[in-house]
């Protein structure tokens, strides 16, 4: 292979997605095509069905986590149905934070790290296309130029809701460049980008005495301020904080419940009215999913303080536990030795199916049921099992398993084993 010449193969592909056109050209593209004016929630759940959905058994398997996400099927069925496919069609849970709640190294964060990297793949499809106000530093959806009072009527032409409002910045140079005239307004293609900080936003906390809120809503630019002669200005701000970047995709908040409480609070508004508050300025109209996720001990801590209920009534939890299948298990240690340097060493046969058993073995709670030890609970969760005896076994199992693999009692200790605290 020519490293080069598929490096130039690659820019070239690249260019063809690029697109710039009038703000008329691109209502004559939502005319043919109305997709480009989804919603973020719509967009993360076309970008997991366009890899295929399956049924089998009366479940659904969704082929777009099946490379990475082992032995969590229910899970991942009731986070797509609950969540993305009913904020996908507007439903009140779109106004919700997803809260992931497990177990240490249960998968979480490798979800959202899987549904940003596969919204930046998307977005360069003809179907997963975004188009955004050229120049705009929150990638603004060019149908907020229209006016709310002509919105009824454009939404009946063309098939598509509007919701949210110019950003303080685009409100200018509307005013100042285009002299009102919407219809010249330029638009673009954009590329969703966690690296370039595109669609995709990150927030880790850290030293609340030394964070600063500028981190979630941009802040003053002091050095334009004598140039402009105000901080409501919006050439005088920046408007670089991450729940400004992450408009039109996908919000991450890292151990959510570590943050201090200042930087919560902005989320309320978000959620509910789909806008926050930054600088001298109106509500900014944002529409991103905010996705966060954290441990079982810290959400525990989180809602017994009664000053959280508001924040809590506005997230929706969805459990994401330890893999409890034999099988899933050796799969999940077969890809971390693929994508390690030892990927060429011979491994003893059994010697996975091994420390699979073991792990799983130490997930698991003693029961009181007579003949039902933890070897027989630890069979009824892989396939190897008689058709006389799967049934009945699997069933008293069910009832068995704590809070369905997420004890607060286990913690990870290695990538192949566990200890019981």
């Amino acid at each position: 292979m020519d490293i080069f010449k598929r490096i130039s193969a690659y820019k070239a592909e690249y260019e063809k997605l690029a697109w710039s056109g009038t703000f008329k050209e691109y209502i004559e593209k939502l005319r043919s095509d109305p997709s480009p004016a989804m919603t973020a929630h719509a967009r993360v759940y076309e970008m997991i069905a366009s890899y295929g959905i399956e049924e089998v058994n009366g479940q659904k398997r969704y082929k777009f986590f099946e490379q990475e996400i082992f032995g969590l099927d229910r899970a991942i069925e009731k986070l797509v149905e609950e969540y993305f496919h009913s904020a996908a069609r507007r439903l009140d849970v779109r106004k919700r934070i997803l809260l992931l709640m497990g177990p240490v190294s249960g998968g979480k964060s490798t979800i959202v790290t899987m549904l940003k990297k596969g919204l930046e793949r998307f977005s360069r499809t003809d179907r997963g296309a975004v188009y955004a106000i050229k120049g705009c530093p929150m990638h603004e959806e060019p149908l907020h130029l229209i006016p709310h009072e002509l919105r009824p009527e454009v939404e009946r032409e063309l098939g598509v809701r509007i919701e949210g409002n110019l950003c303080p910045s685009c409100q200018m140079r509307l005013r100042t460049e285009y002299d009102g005239n919407i219809e010249q307004v330029m638009v673009e293609r954009v590329l969703i980008s966690e690296d370039n900080r595109v669609g995709i936003g990150t927030f880790s906390p850290s030293d609340p005495k030394s964070q600063d809120i500028a981190d979630l809503t941009g802040s003053i630019d002091f050095s334009t301020i004598t140039e402009y002669g105000s901080e409501s200005d919006p050439r005088a701000y920046r408007f670089d904080g991450e729940l400004n970047k992450a408009n039109r995709g996908l919000m991450e908040f890292q151990e959510m419940l570590k943050c201090d409480e200042k930087f919560l609070w902005n989320l309320l508004s978000l959620t509910q009215e789909g806008n926050f508050k930054a600088g001298r300025f109106a509500l900014i109209s944002a529409d991103e999913l905010i996705v966060a996720h954290t441990n079982e001990s810290e959400y525990k801590s989180f809602i017994a303080n009664k000053k959280n209920e508001a924040l809590q009534s506005r997230m929706i939890v969805m459990p994401i536990p330890y893999n409890l299948k034999v099988t899933e298990e050796e799969k999940i240690y077969a890809k971390l030795i693929g994508q390690s340097d030892m990927k060429h060493i011979h491994i003893s046969p059994h010697a996975l199916r091994a420390a699979a058993i073991f792990s799983i073995l130490t997930r698991l709670k003693e029961t009181k049921k007579q003949g039902m030890d933890l070897v027989k609970k630890c069979g009824c969760t892989t396939a190897r099992k008689s058709r006389a005896t799967r049934k009945p076994i699997s069933r008293r199992c069910k009832t068995n398993i704590p809070r369905k693999g997420c004890p607060a009692s286990i913690r990870a200790t290695s990538s192949t084993g566990f200890r019981v605290l």
